[in-house]
């Protein structure tokens, strides 16, 4: 009988079973000790039993990460439909362990034009420059470019299906002809989460998450995660997470955990929010475009709609001539002009004006009261 007041790290008492629902495996899986939330393993050596239960084997510093942050790897993993998971400490680390755990020099890789402004400083100053891959950034929308770019030798091919350009990837065709190609396909999924797309179920070979932003979903915890399902690949990856450190602290892991439980019902709320501030932003006579997969008017709509949930709280819009970007922003009230996105509130990121006076701006929309949020956007594009 167990001690009830030892805590215990349990998580293979829960297996998901083909019928429980996503809901389910969120609030479920990855912990089932004697406490009702996992608990925060602050220490940074850890031990493991040697024989007739002493502590004979120490393991050193925990540089792979404890059993908190084991805890959400595990619920990840659940949710991902994965055979691993690694947690990083934010989602550059999870870039960066992946990319300089899987490449050589001599290597080539494929990416798509548009990526994480982090992610695309490392195809295009670090891996080329000062490790010896050879990268060709390529607008994976167009599938006869990936063919053309896939005509030589290629390791990998890495894009972002839904990103700052809000164009939509078609998944699974790309990732048949890197496949074919003998490339890795490698797909960061951030924007979109483990709700709406689960990428290794259509043959990505490792999926990546910034977990600080829907995954985790409060802007209180930087992270990041690898999954995947072969074993070669994660020991690499693990490797390369040893030597460069970025593994994730405690008490970030807690809140990641805790984040993930409410998931599902988060991005729920995000795409129904989305799609009605994306039609008022439609339909606004200083609003030029639109680009949000939930309408119509999108040129992958289509497309999206035949692998996703839902259509997600990201998008963007392009101001028609003389609206002031300054005005707008100094406007609002409740929506914040900040960097990042996923989060429980409503952010606003412009990127500038343009020559013809107007400007664009992505818009991250939160869990507010959709009304309230689009009040907001309305008094302030109102005075702009």
């Amino acid at each position: 009988m167990p001690n009830d007041h030892e805590l215990r790290f349990a998580a293979d008492d829960y297996k998901s079973a083909e019928n429980r629902d996503f809901t389910t495996d969120a609030i479920h899986g990855g912990y089932h000790g004697t406490s009702s939330a996992v608990p925060i393993y602050q220490g940074n050596t850890n031990y493991r039993e040697g024989y007739e239960g002493t502590n004979s084997y120490g393991r050193g510093l925990d540089k792979a990460g404890g059993p908190t942050s084991g805890a959400l790897e595990e619920q990840v993993r659940i949710l991902e439909g994965a055979e691993w998971a690694q947690a990083t400490s934010c989602g550059m680390s999870a870039v960066s362990q992946t990319l300089f755990g899987l490449l050589r020099s001599g290597d080539r890789v494929v990416c798509h034009e548009t990526v994480y402004a982090g992610t695309h400083m490392l195809f295009q100053d670090v891996l080329p420059v000062k490790w010896g891959v050879d990268v060709e950034m390529v607008n994976l929308c167009d599938l006869d470019a990936l063919k053309i770019a896939l005509e030589k030798s290629v390791r990998m091919v890495y894009f972002e299906p839904y990103a700052h350009s809000m164009e939509f990837i078609d998944l699974a065709r790309a990732t048949d002809m890197a496949h074919e190609a003998g490339a890795l396909v490698v797909v960061d999924n951030t924007f979109l989460s483990p709700y709406l797309l689960r990428p290794l179920h259509y043959g990505a070979d490792v999926v990546l998450h910034a977990m600080t932003k829907y995954m985790a979903g409060h802007g209180d915890a930087l992270s990041g995660i690898v999954v995947g399902r072969d074993e070669e690949i994660r020991k690499q990856i693990h490797y390369m997470r040893i030597l460069m450190g970025g593994v994730l602290a405690p008490m970030n892991a807690f809140l990641v955990h805790r984040g993930l439980k409410t998931l599902a019902f988060r991005m729920e709320r995000h795409c129904a929010s989305g799609q009605k501030v994306a039609e008022y932003l439609d339909r606004h006579e200083k609003i030029a475009r639109v680009d949000y997969l939930g309408l119509q008017t999108h040129p992958q709509h289509e497309v999206a709609t035949g692998y996703l949930r839902g259509y997600g709280g990201m998008m963007r819009f392009f101001s028609g001539s003389g609206v002031s970007l300054d005005t707008f922003i100094g406007r609002l009230k409740m929506c914040k002009p900040w960097y990042s996105l996923g989060d429980v509130e409503t952010l606003i990121l412009p990127s500038g004006e343009g020559a013809d006076g107007g400007f664009e701006a992505r818009v991250s929309v939160g869990l507010e009261d959709p009304d309230d949020i689009i009040a907001d956007l309305d008094q302030a594009l109102d005075a702009a």
